[in-house]
């Protein structure tokens, strides 16, 4: 787990990130994909040159944008207001005022008070062994402590009702799409279509 605590300090407003959590092992899955890719590239070129490995160079290009889009970029961010949710497309805040519950049976999902749900690529996904077991024990533990920590402040803290009167009228949840993941994941499939063609 990752787990970076913001101090008061370097923060400048209550919208800035108070607690940013993403899965331990995701770092180093996105090193292990980029430098698969690198090496996919520099090795072709080493065997076969540069004029014969513009298709091994586009699927290497390929398996690293995808690799920093789904392990790099993929964050859950709790500011005083809400929780910040970063997929690799989109990120979807999920304010205090209309969260209603936590689920972890298949990885962390934030419960709306419309019953909707927004999943987090970000957190643990749960094995069988750890479904099993009582939610303070899972992967996913110190995720929702984190989370339901700050909702406990939330509700103690100044925010609540001018949150409560702005989010009450409104969608229970805000997305937008994320143009740098979009970005990578545009360019990886491009990429791999080039490497396609070239074969």
């Amino acid at each position: 787990m990752f787990k970076r605590r913001i101090v008061p300090s370097q923060r400048t407003s209550s919208t800035d990130p108070v607690d940013a959590y993403r899965a331990g092992s995701a770092p180093i899955w996105g090193g292990v994909g980029v430098t698969a890719g690198v090496l996919l590239g520099v090795l072709s070129i080493a065997a076969d040159g540069l004029a014969q490995s513009w298709p091994p160079l586009a699927w290497g290009l390929a398996i690293a944008l995808v690799s920093a889009a789904l392990f790099f970029r993929p964050v859950i961010v709790v500011n005083e207001h809400a929780v910040v949710v970063h997929n690799v497309l989109q990120t979807v805040t999920v304010p205090f005022a209309r969260l209603k519950d936590l689920e972890t049976r298949w990885g962390l999902e934030l419960v709306v008070d419309d019953g909707s749900k927004v999943g987090a690529f970000a957190a643990p996904d749960p094995n069988r062994r750890d479904r099993k077991k009582p939610p303070s024990e899972q992967a996913s533990a110190s995720l929702v402590a984190m989370i339901r920590g700050a909702e406990e402040q939330w509700l103690e803290g100044p925010h609540r009702s001018a949150d409560e009167s702005k989010w009450a009228d409104r969608a229970p949840t805000e997305r937008r799409w994320d143009p740098v993941g979009v970005g990578l994941t545009v360019a990886a499939f491009a990429a791999a279509t080039v490497g396609f063609f070239l074969v």
